[in-house]
């Protein structure tokens, strides 16, 4: 061979031996600030169950846990204070906590809108850090923990996005000296079985349903309709526990030891339907940015003109002319029924025994509470029945938490008034054919028969998956530092 080429082979050979000799200090380097941090302090990586979050606290202290609930519109702080009634003394005797209260914060738009800008994620949370900290008495900021979930609005972006954004919140979270925040989970993309799992969690507590030694025996399936998908989440009926798991869906609630089925369907939340039903996304396209072409709908008022945004996604929707014959009408009813039936059938929704098994009465939540609320006040089918009652809530959330019952068969015929009549003024009516059609082909589809009751609950902010992540997160941390303490 020329000598230049052995030379030329050399030379690189060198240069991979550099490389390789490198590689542990650029894989250092790559774990970003929060372990370089740590290893300054000397401080040893933890997840959030060992990171102490439940602190070393006695009876009749108050305990808080900071959770930033990164949704599909908004980034939300929830600042949870809980009084601790008893300190776990063994593994078998729990931390019995008792929620007080809660703050919240928030800052639009949601985190999936910096997809393509993942450094302005960093703003945000620092901002909320800052209006959190202003409520925490200064010594006790250093003890509570914070951790970030993304939900739906990050679900739907491409792993590569998600990553990035969550990597500018882990550092940031990090290198904030406001809180503490477990450096291996402390941002993490919330998966919709655990976003279930935690707002049943949250309304079964609210209900008086949950106690730390099971106590009670019945409790309530839960609901829940957000921006980009809907949650559904219910104890085990008789005999299920017999039948094959589903590990996707299924899992333990360490708040009582019951085994619960949890799932989330991607594509059926308030905002995220109207794409699918306007035909910008069909369910395997992530569509993003901004689109310049107007997209119709016969399920939006023929009138409108509106400017539609989520996430990261802005357009124009605009409603398809009718002639308003009786015969039009029911043609555009049955239309829009059918679109939430084929949306529905397109993310498999399953038939879900714990809502279909007998008379049962279903506790929803979010988006779901506004819908019910909406027809209570408009009443499009007169004679329906929206019953309200602050008796549903426990004593000590009256006056804040509200309730409203209707009947899956009611809000089917709801439906169906609106669709023939949208609304085209404001910023979420002129959604709420799309909206309600969706809420009952699912209802249906889970197995909900017409005489059974929806209760949509609302007007208390812990009324979300938030609280039932708190309450796991420190019960998990007092249980994993009574277990160290014996081992």
């Amino acid at each position: 061979r020329p000598k230049h080429f052995e030379q030329m082979n050399l030379h690189r050979l060198h240069s991979l031996v550099q490389i390789l000799w490198l590689l542990p200090l650029l894989q250092c380097l790559h774990v970003g600030s929060s372990q370089s941090q740590n290893a300054k302090t000397g401080k040893k990586s933890t997840d959030l169950t060992n990171s102490g979050c439940h602190r070393a606290v006695d009876k009749n202290d108050t305990l808080r846990f900071l959770v930033l609930d990164a949704g599909s519109t908004g980034t939300r702080a929830a600042l949870h204070e809980f009084f601790v009634e008893r300190t776990p003394k063994s593994p078998n005797e729990p931390l019995k906590l008792r929620h007080l209260r809660l703050r919240r914060y928030r800052r639009k738009p949601g985190l999936s809108a910096f997809q393509h800008f993942p450094d302005r994620s960093r703003d945000q949370v620092n901002a909320l850090l800052a209006a959190a900290a202003a409520d925490v008495p200064e010594p006790q900021r250093a003890v509570t923990c914070v951790a970030l979930r993304a939900t739906a609005g990050l679900r739907l972006l491409d792993s590569g996005s998600r990553r990035r954004i969550l990597r500018v919140v882990r550092d940031t979270l990090a290198t904030s000296a406001a809180f503490l925040a477990p450096d291996i989970d402390s941002a993490k993309l919330l998966s919709g079985p655990e976003e279930a799992k935690f707002a049943w969690l949250s309304v079964n507590y609210m209900l008086g349903k949950l106690d730390e030694a099971n106590t009670i025996s019945e409790t309530v399936p839960v609901l829940e309709l957000g921006g980009g998908s809907a949650q559904v989440a219910y104890e085990y009926p008789d005999g299920e526990l017999s039948a094959p798991l589903d590990r996707a869906s299924s899992s333990k609630a360490t708040l009582t030891g019951r085994r619960i089925r949890a799932r989330s369907y991607l594509g059926l939340g308030v905002r995220e339907s109207v794409l699918r039903f306007v035909g910008y996304r069909n369910g395997k396209s992530a569509g993003t940015g901004v689109s310049k072409k107007a997209y119709n709908s016969s399920c939006i008022a023929a009138n409108a003109s509106l400017n539609f945004s989520f996430g990261s996604v802005t357009l124009q929707l605009e409603g398809n002319q009718r002639d308003n014959s009786s015969g039009s009408t029911a043609a555009t009813v049955k239309k829009c029924f059918a679109q939430a039936e084929d949306l529905v059938q397109q993310v498999k929704v399953r038939t879900e025994p714990g809502i279909a098994k007998g008379e049962k009465t279903v506790y929803a939540i979010s988006s779901i509470y506004y819908l019910v609320k909406y027809l209570k006040k408009s009443s499009p089918v007169p004679g329906a029945r929206v019953t309200y009652s602050d008796s549903v809530c426990p004593s000590e959330s009256r006056g804040v938490c509200k309730a409203y019952s209707i009947s899956a068969g009611d809000i089917a015929d709801n439906a169906a008034a609106v669709c023939r009549n949208p609304p085209d003024q404001g910023p979420y009516t002129p959604y709420y054919c799309i909206n309600l059609s969706v809420l009952s082909a699912m209802l249906e589809q889970m197995g909900l028969p017409d005489s059974g009751t929806v209760t949509a609950l609302g007007g208390s902010d812990n009324l979300g998956w938030t609280l039932g992540f708190s309450l796991d997160a420190l019960l998990q941390s007092a249980a994993a530092s009574a277990a160290k303490s014996i081992s």
